[in-house]
């Protein structure tokens, strides 16, 4: 996954309620790669790609979608999709705390521009 545009559509139930990445506005992303070192969980992968997506819903609410895909050294990467739903608030922290890139803030107080 290089581009915004070819981002597979997900659908996650969480807490009762149905989040979809397809009808969800991105607000923000956070991706990169890293070799993984002894006490991480993919310890002896040759690589972890990630990319991060808080997204926001039709009626505000938000959740962040983290797809990883991790390659070792024989066989096919393995990839894992999770979400979690996010208040404002922890949005706001998570963004702050990853360096996340701002694609659209609305619905957030974010800090004042610089």
């Amino acid at each position: 996954m290089n581009h915004l545009e070819e981002r597979e559509v997900m659908k996650f139930v969480l807490n009762g309620r149905s989040f979809d990445t397809a009808t969800a506005a991105t607000v923000a992303i956070y991706r990169g790669a890293f070799t993984p070192e002894q006490f991480d969980p993919h310890f002896g992968a040759e690589q972890v790609r990630f990319e991060w997506v808080l997204y926001r819903t039709q009626k505000g609410a938000f959740f962040i979608h983290d797809h990883e895909s991790v390659k070792y050294p024989k066989g096919k990467p393995v990839i894992s999709d999770e979400a979690k739903e996010a208040t404002a608030e922890e949005a706001v922290k998570w963004i702050s705390e990853h360096g996340a890139a701002v694609l659209d803030g609305t619905g957030l107080q974010l800090p004042d521009e610089a």
